[in-house]
């Protein structure tokens, strides 16, 4: 981290609020300063979009965009975002300090530099991992993280940090796995700066290093993405399996969380094997490729070369194609072959989501006992019809192709003579193109206002900063068990959002907990008798406040699996989300209905 250094724009205020201090680091098209939130008398990180890139319209999407994003995240390894915005000419975030040391400078601290062992290095990676694999999931791309970006704090907290605001449109969250494949080499090596092009391998420099570390470090590190784990997440099952498997470090006296010096190569390899052919070079070992799954459990391929197969003894796999998870495993624990079992989606065109489409090793392969079987989940066709979004706006436009299957979108702003800011005009791939779901769709829209993130902030604060932008404003009520009573919960559209100079934003704010009311000891509230809940509501039709259990909340973080009604149904989470609407996505979306309350 480099040492802070007056600028330019140190001194200048943000909308009388937040004060910019020295230049902490950047020198391309962002700069990170020190700051202070004058109003809660706080220290503050201001990262700044470069005054000359501030004309840009399209820049100055990206850049709000993704802080728009990036403020919807919640882990504990990554920043808090506390605000983002343009005043004047400033377009800003403003996050909360990370105090602590960057694995650079814990790195660089010793005479000779310092390295983890294999444990800690593989702690630490985890939970840069665990930050990035919620990034991941919401679409968000860091950018590559170095050992700059991580942080860690007095109390052993590993933070990411260094999200890239401009120019990472490009990128993909096998860029960030492979800068994270290159921080593990960093941490089991003491090596800051490697050369790219060939996959590395911490052995090389640390001979006797486990050969699963090679393995880790070389996939993620391999130069055609293809082959390197698809996304933080995958990496991560990897990194879990690998750090369970090794043994807990030796306690020899010193603080085995700290970093240890560097030994010479060559005293290295000569202690772990003394004789001539220890410096004879030698055969790679066989690549091992990551299977790449996305609920948790995770298999290395084995190499069944030269097995004896003995006549009699082995079981075929059979052909789960189409079942559900639960039968396929009732399926194969009859088999009493001590089986494992791992999961991962896949596309398919003809089985539904949710069901088994294929398995590995294949239908028909003889089993002897022990195995790892992967099931690979369908979730659906790759390719997807693009659906007509022209002429409507950006929030509708979204809410469109999050029911056709598209969940990552980016917007372009263009200027219009014709139609009104914020109107879609064109999206790429075109209308009844087939789209690939892996990829994102591109909404050309009239410019216009951005609608700025307001989660969490006051009533009042959230309207003033809405009509400063020419936005009218409405505001509903609603209880929440996680927002404050008179901060803001939901807001409709989206952050992100294009509106034109007078468009419209409803804020929704909390009134606190919702009060929870004692049915009368009688039971005559909602019984079967006279008076009960089917009476006088047209023939006994179950209204929404009939239903049990949570009822969603806009500002309530909400896991995979977590069940909630809403609007007199049951939906449960697909994925890890936040403030969208359970009715909101259809088929594809985050929230899977599961019928009436």
């Amino acid at each position: 981290m480099e040492s802070p250094t007056p600028s330019p724009l140190s001194g200048v205020t943000l909308h009388g609020r937040v004060l910019v201090g020295d230049r902490v680091s950047g020198d391309g098209p962002v700069s990170v300063h020190e700051g202070h939130d004058t109003v809660a008398d706080q220290p503050v990180t201001v990262t700044l979009l470069d005054p000359h890139l501030v004309a840009d319209t399209a820049v100055v999407h990206a850049f709000l965009g993704r802080a728009q994003t990036l403020a919807g995240l919640h882990a504990p390894g990554l920043v808090r975002v506390l605000g983002d915005g343009r005043d004047g000419e400033h377009v800003y975030l403003v996050t909360e300090p990370t105090p602590g040391e960057t694995l650079a400078e814990v790195l660089s601290g010793g005479d000779q530099g310092l390295r983890y062992n294999p444990h800690m290095a593989l702690s630490i990676v985890a939970e840069a991992l665990e930050a990035l694999r919620t990034a991941h999931d919401q679409g968000l791309v860091h950018g590559g993280p170095t050992p700059d970006d991580v942080v860690l704090g007095a109390d052993g907290r590993v933070t990411v940090t260094g999200f890239r605001l401009v120019g990472a449109e490009d990128l993909t969250p096998r860029s960030d796995v492979r800068a994270v494949g290159a921080l593990l080499h960093a941490l089991l090596t003491g090596e800051l700066r490697v050369e790219e092009g060939e996959p590395l391998r911490p052995s090389a420099t640390v001979p006797g290093l486990p050969p699963d570390l090679d393995m880790l470090v070389s996939n993620a590190t391999e130069p055609n993405p293809r082959y390197r784990p698809r996304d933080a997440g995958q990496y991560l099952n990897l990194v879990d399996q690998v750090l369970r498997s090794l043994p807990q470090p030796r306690d020899e006296g010193g603080d085995i969380t700290q970093p240890i010096p560097i030994v010479v190569a060559d005293a290295l390899a000569a202690e772990a094997d003394p004789g001539p052919a220890g410096n004879a070079e030698t055969t790679p070992p066989w690549r091992r490729l990551p299977v790449l799954v996305g609920a948790g459990a995770v298999v290395l391929a084995l190499c069944v070369a030269g097995w004896a197969l003995v006549p009699g003894e082995d079981t075929p796999l059979p052909d789960l194609a189409g079942f559900s998870p639960e039968k396929a495993e009732v399926e194969l624990a009859a088999l009493e072959l001590d089986l494992t079992f791992a999961y991962e989606d896949a596309y398919s065109e003809d089985v539904d989501p949710g069901e088994v489409a294929a398995t590995e090793p294949a239908a028909g392969t003889e089993l002897e006992g022990g195995e790892s079987i992967l099931l690979s989940l369908s979730v659906g066709p790759q390719h997807a019809e693009v659906p007509d979004v022209a002429g409507g706006t950006e929030n509708d436009a979204r809410a469109l192709l999050r029911e056709a299957g598209f969940t990552e979108v980016e917007v372009v702003q263009e200027h219009s003579a014709e139609e009104a800011p914020g109107t879609v005009l064109s999206s790429v791939p075109e209308v009844g193109e087939d789209g690939d779901r892996e990829e994102p769709v591109t909404l050309h829209v009239s410019e216009g206002v951005i609608v700025p993130t307001l989660l969490g902030m006051g009533k009042v604060e959230a309207s003033e900063a809405l009509a400063g932008l020419g936005l009218t404003v409405s505001v509903v009520e609603a209880p929440s068990e996680t927002v404050e009573e008179g901060a803001v919960s939901g807001q409709d559209p989206e952050p992100g959002t294009i509106l034109p100079e007078d468009g419209a934003v409803t804020l929704t704010v909390s009134t606190g907990p919702e009060e929870v009311t004692e049915a009368p000891e009688d039971g005559t509230a909602g019984g079967s008798g006279d008076g009960g809940a089917g009476e006088g509501n047209g023939g006994g039709q179950e209204s929404p406040a009939s239903c049990s259990g949570t009822a969603w909340d806009g500002g309530t973080i909400y896991e995979e699996g977590d069940r909630v009604h809403y609007e007199g149904r049951t939906y449960e989470a697909r994925w890890w989300i936040q403030g969208f609407p359970p009715d909101m996505g259809g088929e594809w979306g985050a929230w899977s209905d599961q019928g009436p309350c």
